[in-house]
């Protein structure tokens, strides 16, 4: 008994993958990648085919949300990031997703990825962890991310060849 509490006080001390960044946004501290905290189905309450969840993203930009004008689908990569086997995330519909429990329940099962392979749009699937295929114009949802920005450091000055 005394291991498991010593455990979990080891991981309540080490630093969270997934944090916060405000009420919309989550960072990603190891793959370096801003995520919008709810799925397009949490933020809308509606599904979205592939164009609709780029005019999505396209909104989100106009917006500003989270201080940023670079919302995008996320390329696959990036997705699988998202996706654990040890986490239980309930989704949309009572399945069983793997993400981290810092994005709110409720999300849908697969989201958009960018991608184009002529009518067929890739999307990833968070309750098998893998890319699926569909029609462009099938309903689902998108989770938006952006890749962190380089800081530059303008206190020297540039450098010149």
């Amino acid at each position: 008994m005394g291991e498991q509490v010593a455990v979990r006080q080891e991981e309540d001390t080490k630093p969270k993958r997934f944090v916060e960044k405000g009420p919309h946004v989550i960072y990603d501290t190891k793959m370096k990648i801003f995520w919008m905290k709810k799925d397009s189905w949490q933020d809308k309450g509606k599904f979205f085919n592939w164009h609709e969840s780029r005019d999505y993203s396209d909104n989100k930009n106009m917006r500003k949300i989270g201080g940023f004008s670079d919302w995008r689908l996320p390329s696959i990569d990036e997705a699988a990031s998202l996706y654990a086997e040890e986490f239980q995330n309930i989704a949309k519909g009572g399945a069983t997703i793997h993400i981290d429990p810092a994005f709110p329940e409720g999300g849908f099962k697969n989201i958009w990825l960018m991608g184009d392979t002529s009518t067929r749009r890739p999307r990833y699937d968070f309750v098998e962890g893998k890319v699926t295929g569909a029609d462009e114009y099938a309903f689902g949802a998108t989770r938006l991310c952006r890749k962190e920005s380089a800081i530059r450091d303008h206190t020297r000055p540039p450098v010149r060849h």
